[in-house]
């Protein structure tokens, strides 16, 4: 795939950032970057990760499992992929020796992603154990569905908030989306979610034309009336593309003349309004419910990029860390912590070593289009979005 002929906004190639932590490895057939070389332990860490267009680092996804209880067509494709073996998945403690290491070098935020990472066994563990590492915040992502047992669990393990997703509240076409879901059990997931106490809780719906497009403003004042904040998700073009029908992309520009058309005139956002926590890439607009402006946010990855201002990498459930979700490209970090240096702090810095050595070569932008072209091989449920 052709790499993107435009720098981010605001970014000259000219300045374009070659960063000597270490000699980036060739990519191997396949689109895969091999572990960082031998010689990553022992060099100083740098004082924070930044890409080759000067873009720093501060959050990480982390994908706990490649598996999920739900089915949704643009996240796992109709022919099942095959599943991780157990020895395949990053175990706790390795989990905690990544995130360890670069939370040393600016990584402050840490999103918990799958699959679905409430069908984990061991996840409240690991969240108790990356609680103790004093991130700025430590959140999950989830379907929902097994929230109303886990939410009190997880946020006495010290979990900070919690991202839903929910794209209808029609229970046939949420039977339909998830094949096989219970929009039941996730309606009482959110519902726990609130009592339990989670700040700041954000429901996320991929939208989708012909599908629930009719419904953004119903899905809006379910949100609004329950004190969540509605964000709407363009489709992204994963698993080659394969997860986007034919004329099911709505764009962002699209979303927001759905919402005029419900609430009015789409409000700004004022500067004294306090920011929503969270560093992620979604976009916010007001509208007008009763005698509030209430936000929503849009999320629009391939209609209205927002690669110059990427502050995140992901670390997938095998410990392959995507410095892009929109390529296949990854550096085996898996292989440092298993095979790599004993000492505990050469091995956070050969880990260090080799993201940087990923960011070097991370791309201007990802090539999305709206036609389902340009995406990767990747399907939507190995890496968590």
């Amino acid at each position: 795939m052709a790499e993107p002929t435009s720098a981010p906004q605001g970014t000259d190639r000219t300045r374009r950032r070659h960063l000597p932590i270490l000699d980036c490895v060739p990519i191997e057939r396949g689109g895969r970057l091999g572990a960082a070389p031998e010689r990553a332990a022992g060099l100083a860490p740098p004082a924070e990760l930044v890409d080759a267009w000067t873009r720093r680092v501060s959050y990480l996804r982390v994908s706990l499992t490649d598996r999920c209880n739900y089915r949704c067509g643009y996240c796992m494709p109709t022919v099942e992929p095959s599943h991780l073996g157990r020895e395949q998945v990053l175990s706790a403690d390795e989990l905690v020796t990544i995130i360890a290491a670069l939370k040393q070098v600016g990584v402050r935020r840490v999103r918990l992603t799958g699959g679905e990472p409430t069908v984990r066994k061991d996840l409240i563990p690991i969240v108790v154990r990356l609680a103790k590492l004093g991130l700025d915040e430590l959140s999950l992502s989830s379907n929902g569905e097994r929230l109303s047992e886990l939410a009190a669990p997880l946020r006495d393990a010290g979990l900070s908030r919690v991202n839903i997703s929910l794209d209808t509240l029609d229970p046939e076409r949420f039977r339909r989306i998830t094949r096989h879901g219970s929009l039941e059990r996730v309606l009482a997931g959110i519902e726990r979610v609130r009592a339990v106490g989670f700040p700041h809780t954000k429901l996320n719906t991929v939208a989708l034309r012909s599908f629930n497009d009719d419904e953004l403003g119903k899905i809006c004042r379910f949100a609004f009336e329950h004190d969540l904040t509605p964000r709407f998700i363009e489709l992204m073009p994963m698993g080659s593309g394969m997860s986007i029908d034919s004329g099911g992309f709505l764009s962002a520009a699209e979303i927001r003349d759905r919402l005029t058309a419900e609430f009015g005139p789409i409000l700004p956002i004022l500067d004294e309004q306090p920011a929503l926590p969270g560093g992620g890439p979604a976009r916010y607009v007001g509208v007008r419910f009763g005698h509030q402006v209430r936000r929503v946010g849009l999320i629009a990855a391939v209609s209205e990029p927002f690669c110059d201002t990427c502050n995140r990498v992901r670390l997938s459930a095998s410990g392959q860390l995507h410095a892009c979700l929109g390529y296949d490209e990854a550096m085996d970090l898996a292989a440092i912590v298993r095979s790599g240096p004993k000492a505990p702090c050469d091995c956070a810095q050969a880990v260090v070593a080799a993201v940087q050595a990923a960011l070097v070569d991370k791309r201007a932008g990802h090539g999305f289009t709206q036609s389902g072209c340009g995406g990767p091989q990747k399907p939507m449920v190995s890496i968590g979005g």
